[in-house]
């Protein structure tokens, strides 16, 4: 009996055992499929053993979240190289410009130095012409011969000879030497300081012996100075030709006017002059005519 009862509550034993199986198998999909998604077949009963569809887990930071955060970088956008073959060539044409504009520098340097010089030699000229004008204006007063062989030299010949020729009459008290003084500042090229006594000395004699030759020295000096003054030198030499027409510097200041003319623009009116030079003073030895002849020549 003890033994059929044992044979008899095995199966149900077993039984129950299933069933628990069952409801834990069951009790698991009910909760599997309230978070299957909502295109599941009805009906369907959910596989326990199927394929799950994938779940998010909080990620963790193992102290990764709290390190400070990096710094932000600033991408800077990568040059093109249309851009970089740009800016090559235009510092290459910048190079350029300065090397151009300093050697335009360089030949405006130069060439104003050559202009000072040729200035200062044209002057320096008309020096050692008006010297030898005045050797030969002095050479008349030469000391004559004495019956005992003895030269003697006169007075006139001990006193130094002014440069140029002069005036009619004699030197008024202190007028020779205010020229000296005058002149002395032309040959030392000191020409600012030569202007201020020229035009002293005229305004202290302005009919002395040696005002032509002051009104000449003008002229010249205002074309010389820095900057040139045209307009006063074309004054002065008017001056000289309007009240000394005999003058022995008439032709000179004739051939300044035609040369001041020519640097004001006044082309016509320097031909006039210039020929004029040619005209009233061509059968002399003036070396104003054979100026007033190279300049036509070379200008007209």
């Amino acid at each position: 009996m003890a033994s059929g009862l044992v044979f008899m509550t095995g199966p149900l034993c077993f039984m129950a055992q299933a069933q628990d199986y069952v409801d834990v198998e069951a009790e698991r999909a009910g909760r599997t499929s309230s978070s299957a998604p909502a295109t599941a077949t009805p009906g369907a009963v959910a596989d326990p053993y199927g394929v799950r569809p994938a779940q998010s887990y909080p990620a963790t930071s193992y102290g990764v979240n709290s390190a400070p955060a990096a710094p932000a970088t600033t991408t800077r956008p990568a040059a093109s190289p249309s851009g970089n073959q740009s800016m090559g060539t235009l510092y290459i044409q910048l190079q350029q410009l300065q090397q151009e504009v300093m050697r335009l520098n360089g030949m405006v340097e130069e060439q104003a130095n050559e202009l000072r010089k040729l200035k200062a030699q044209s002057l320096e000229r008309y020096v050692d012409l008006d010297k030898r004008l005045s050797a030969v204006g002095t050479s008349a007063a030469a000391p004559a011969v004495s019956a005992g062989g003895n030269n003697r030299p006169s007075a006139a010949v001990a006193t130094p000879a002014l440069p140029l020729t002069t005036g009619q009459g004699a030197a008024l008290p202190g007028e020779s030497e205010a020229y000296r003084s005058a002149y002395s500042l032309v040959r030392g090229q000191q020409f600012d300081e030569a202007v201020a006594a020229f035009r002293e000395f005229l305004d202290s004699y302005p009919d002395g012996k040696f005002a032509p030759n002051a009104h000449y020295w003008l002229g010249e000096l205002y074309l010389v100075v820095d900057p040139q003054d045209l307009e006063s030198s074309r004054q002065s030499f008017s001056l000289l030709l309007s009240q000394y027409p005999d003058n022995a510097k008439a032709p000179d200041a004739m051939y300044k006017l035609g040369k001041v003319q020519y640097l004001k623009g006044n082309r016509e009116k320097s031909r006039q002059y210039l020929e004029r030079v040619v005209r009233e003073y061509g059968d002399t030895n003036s070396a104003a005519v054979k100026l007033s002849r190279d300049f036509l020549a070379e200008n007209f």
